[in-house]
């Protein structure tokens, strides 16, 4: 059934100024709603029979969060008006006619209010208006010391006044003493940590009104006891609760709420100004500042649109019909009524809670036969080492509701068992805990690796050749117990390879894989996990040198057909590299005879040519330049050979398909 709401949060009239009320009221604390984030929903509910003044408080650390999420319901009101102290203390301060904002002394206070009455008494009743404060030095048994003296303007005369002879002060304008007052009430109040928001609802009618709110809650915590012993496991649940707010809990309905919704804190107490930019005077020749915000086209909302928003349930009722659920059918205990809300589970207790302020209390949140069985757990041994493995369980949450994370105390064969960490786990998941170390059972692992060839491709001169790395771990496990064990093995896989043996695993985490297997008895077992990485080494034939050809033409792994090819290749690649050497000895012959050439003409301008010895040089000249004319044919005919060579080794490789 809706109920007809006559003001939501957007008919909020939010003011700082005083209001009058018939009465301050307090309701009292009707339900709280405290989630694993660390914040609470409160509800205060009661009836009032007429015009009232609600007043809620608050921490000065929650201000913020309850002005982000208060909600007023009252069914005969459409205009409540919400008030607080402004959180400004210094400039609330600096608009008494006495300003107290920089803690001032009794000569700054009279001084900074001159020209205003005062009535004195020294010890005499002198009345007269302050003129001002002065300081003078004072020589009083031979050491000077100051004092400050009070001028006042009295029936036409100027009197000064010591400040040490005035026995009291009063200013005849009552608004003077008003605003000290007020100055006083206000650092009074601002130093107290708990600041009170007042609610103003105003009816004559007799009805029933709320306040809903979210602030900072202690995280409420779970701890687990699992037992173990017999044919059916048994999970009991407590959920440890603090009142850490300012009311008691009479009579309250608690709901305990896991999820992780968004939350955010903001500014909202405390007053926000913003700095302006200071402009020129809008005189002649100067253009006034304008700005323009975005238009948008007007949307056409229907009547129908509004009558359903209007008799939308409060975001407070609809959070009261979220949190509430039947008793569960799978348990027999006192436990709450449990209920899925979106993506989060809400357990609300079946009775009414009571809990003083600054008290902490248990309850018993889910209770019921778990399915599980015992499993010993190995997890990363070191090769070398002996290792134990973790005595654990696995569990599986069949209790048709999601469970927060928390530590368990495990029991089994009637005594405790140890602890274990447990995280969030959702209805239907499966779960290992551990909680000790399993000493009957030992495990050692020995690693091993080798590379298989797969296979060799040429293609278009390119040569393809296929390996596959396999890795290899032993496990030996000892059990030295009197009975099977039921163990898990946690191997952590290597990065880009494929599970060969076995081929199958139980679980697959991010890092490791999950094999479950039994371990006899008083006997030893070796379990084998291989995984093997392919990899392809991809090399073009023309960028080999003749060494490496010359290698893989004899590779034993390598078919009769590749080697033949690259046999071939080889020798063609042999008579390239020969033409080549050819011409690299051509070039330095070429360069020899010429330098030669150099120094012979040398020679000759130094003899001359006529002498006996200048025509040997001569003769020797024209010899070089025959040796380096047929040089130089030479080398056009090897460069020729060496291009046709290159064609051919070419067109060969990139003729190759095997």
């Amino acid at each position: 059934m809706r109920i007809k709401l006559s003001c939501l949060l957007s008919a909020f009239i939010i003011t700082s100024l005083a209001l009058s009320a018939n009465e301050n009221t307090q309701l009292p604390i009707k339900k709280v709603s405290l989630f694993s984030s660390g914040i609470g929903y409160f509800e205060r509910a009661g009836e009032v029979t007429s015009s009232v003044n609600l007043t809620l408080p608050f921490e000065t650390s929650a201000m913020d969060d309850a002005l982000k999420s208060l909600i007023v319901y009252d069914p005969a009101t459409n205009a409540p008006i919400v008030s607080y102290a402004s959180d400004n203390l210094q400039k609330t301060l600096s608009s008494f006619k006495i300003n107290l904002s920089a803690n001032p002394s009794i000569a700054q206070i009279l001084a900074s209010l001159k020209g205003a009455e005062i009535e004195i008494y020294a010890p005499g009743k002198i009345i007269g208006k302050i003129i001002g404060v002065e300081t003078k030095n004072i020589l009083k048994d031979g050491a000077t010391t100051q004092e400050s003296f009070l001028s006042i303007f009295t029936q036409n005369k100027i009197e000064l006044i010591s400040l040490k002879e005035i026995v009291s002060y009063a200013f005849t304008d009552k608004n003077i003493s008003r605003d000290l007052a007020r100055a006083l009430d206000v650092i009074l109040n601002f130093r107290q940590n708990t600041k009170y928001v007042n609610i103003y609802l105003p009816s004559s009618q007799k009805r029933l009104v709320s306040i809903g709110y979210v602030i900072p809650a202690p995280v409420w915590k779970t701890t687990y006891r699992l037992d173990l012993f017999g044919k059916k496991p048994f999970l009991q649940g407590w959920a440890i609760v603090d009142n850490a707010g300012d009311s008691d809990w009479r009579d309250v309905e608690l709901s305990l709420v896991v999820g992780r919704p968004a939350s955010f804190t903001q500014p909202l107490y405390a007053p926000y100004f913003l700095s302006r930019p200071i402009l020129p005077l809008s005189i002649a020749g100067v253009a006034r500042a304008r700005s323009y915000d975005t238009g948008f086209l007007q949307d056409e909302v229907s009547d129908d649109y509004n009558m359903a928003f209007y008799e939308t349930a409060s975001p407070a009722q609809r959070m009261q019909e979220s949190v509430f659920a039947k008793p569960s059918a799978k348990s027999a205990y006192d436990v709450p009524n449990s209920k899925s809300a979106g993506e989060q589970f809400v357990f609300t207790l079946k009775n009414p809670v009571t809990l003083e302020r600054g008290q902490s209390a248990m309850f018993p949140f889910v209770q019921g036969d778990l399915k599980a069985r015992k499993v010993s757990i190995f997890t990363h041994i070191s090769q070398g080492t002996n290792t134990n493995p973790a005595l654990g369980a696995e569990i599986i949450n069949n209790l048709e509701l999601k469970l927060p994370a928390g530590a368990i105390s495990v029991y089994d064969g009637d005594s405790y068992a140890g602890d274990a960490l447990m995280n969030f786990l959702a209805d239907g998941e499966k779960r290992f805990i551990s909680y000790g170390d399993d000493l009957a059972l030992i495990g050692t692992v020995s690693h091993s690796s080798s590379v298989l060839f797969e296979g060799v491709k040429i293609s278009k001169g390119v040569l393809s050749i296929t390996e596959k790395t396999i890795y290899e771990k032993t496990y030996t496990i000892k059990n030295n117990d009197k009975i099977d064990k039921n163990i898990i093995l946690e191997h952590p896989f290597i990065a880009d390879t494929k599970l060969v043996n076995p081929i199958k695993y139980a679980e697959k985490t991010a890092s490791s894989y999950r094999f479950e297997f039994v371990s006899p008895a008083g006997k030893e077992l070796k379990y084998s996990v291989k995984e093997e990485r392919p990899n392809t080494s991809i090399t073009r034939i023309a960028n080999m040198d003749y060494a490496n050809i010359i290698a893989f033409s004899t590779n034993k792994n390598f078919s009769k057909s590749v080697k033949t090819a690259l046999q071939e290749a080889a020798k063609l690649m042999s008579n390239l590299k020969y033409q080549e050497d050819s011409l690299k000895r051509a070039k330095n012959l070429l360069q020899n005879n010429i330098n030669e050439q150099e120094r012979v003409r040398k020679n000759i301008e130094a003899v001359g040519s006529e002498s006996t010895v200048g025509k040997e040089y001569v003769k020797k000249l024209t010899a070089l330049d025959i040796d380096i004319e047929k040089t130089f044919k030479q080398i056009s005919e090897i460069e020729a050979d060496i291009i046709k060579a290159q064609q051919v080794f070419n067109d060969y490789i990139e003729g190759l398909e095997l």
